[in-house]
């Protein structure tokens, strides 16, 4: 198991990486946080950002997942998302330490 403060350091670390990825990228979306679900023996890190720009899409997704991946396995979901006018593609991601 790891301690709180590992914990503390990937959240940090990832919110950091995926926001700045998502400015460089002129996308208006932030990520606020990441969720921490603590199981008996694992930790599992659960997330989600949006890309309104979809031609930013596969340049944004491949570099987030890059660095999401030295985590180990990570679950990435993505959907095409029209709400009220609005076009963008959700990105959800997890992993287990």
């Amino acid at each position: 198991m790891i301690t709180p403060e590992e914990k503390e350091k990937i959240k940090e670390e990832i919110v950091t990486k995926v926001n700045t990825v998502l400015e460089k990228n002129n996308e208006s979306f932030r990520m606020d946080k990441v969720n921490v679900l603590n199981k008996n023996e694992t930790v599992k890190f659960m997330g989600n950002y949006r890309v309104y720009d979809r031609k930013n899409y596969h340049s944004v997704s491949s570099e987030i997942n890059t660095f999401l991946k030295k985590y180990g396995d990570v679950d990435i979901k993505s959907k095409k998302i029209r709400d009220s006018g609005m076009k963008f593609t959700t990105v959800s991601f997890n992993f287990e330490l």
